[in-house]
């Protein structure tokens, strides 16, 4: 799979022991040359969280996955995200399960035995995995959306996706559903798939 033009990514080994974060950077340098990355908790206030560019038209977003650091630039994008997660990774369907056709926005209709259009491999799980992970980081608040929420649509490597407003309170700031996400599937390092999504130009994404 091929990313649109002004979409890079990136990967390096991080080593047990070593600081990912500098490694992430580094890459982040590389893609974004002569630009100023800093991130603020909204939570704490600590040096960590979303990541923000000075100095260029740039969204970036960054992943560890177990030895590795991945990361991307979106240039001429107001966010992006990025996820990578271990190919043989296990437990994931007790956590993101599908919906129930003509049943869109109840959460609890939701069915494990089925994947949102993955690829029918032993990796679909962790492809369905990072494709709500990048959506949510690329959305800006991360897992403090249930991932439940995050309806995928597509085949072939790329995608569209919505975050499903919560069924147990009105919309907020935000959640609209004329927001919507396109996506994309990679594979990473060894044993490692990823996943991009960037916000769709035209609203809606599925």
């Amino acid at each position: 799979m091929t990313l649109p033009t002004g979409i890079r990514l990136a990967w390096r080994e991080a080593p047990a022991g070593c600081a990912r974060r500098d490694v992430s950077r580094a890459l982040l340098a590389e893609l974004v040359p002569g630009a100023r990355f800093r991130s603020r908790c909204p939570a704490c206030g600590g040096d960590h969280g979303r990541i923000h560019v000075e100095g260029a038209d740039a969204a970036v977003s960054v992943s560890y996955v177990e030895g590795w650091a991945v990361a991307v630039a979106a240039r001429g994008h107001e966010s992006v995200g990025l996820d990578a997660v271990p190919a043989d990774a296990g437990g994931l369907e007790r956590v993101l399960p599908q919906l129930v056709p003509g049943e869109p926005d109840d959460l609890e209709s939701r069915a494990p035995e089925a994947w949102a259009d993955a690829d029918g491999s032993s990796a679909a799980p962790a492809r369905a995995w990072a494709r709500v992970e990048a959506v949510l980081k690329a959305d800006g608040r991360g897992l403090t959306v249930d991932a439940r929420r995050v309806d995928v649509r597509g085949n072939g490597g790329t995608w569209v996706a919505r975050i499903l407003p919560s069924t147990s309170s009105s919309l907020s700031a935000g959640e609209g559903l004329s927001r919507g996400w396109r996506g994309w599937d990679l594979d990473g390092p060894a044993n490692v798939v990823l996943a991009v999504a960037v916000e769709s130009a035209s609203g809606l994404g599925a």
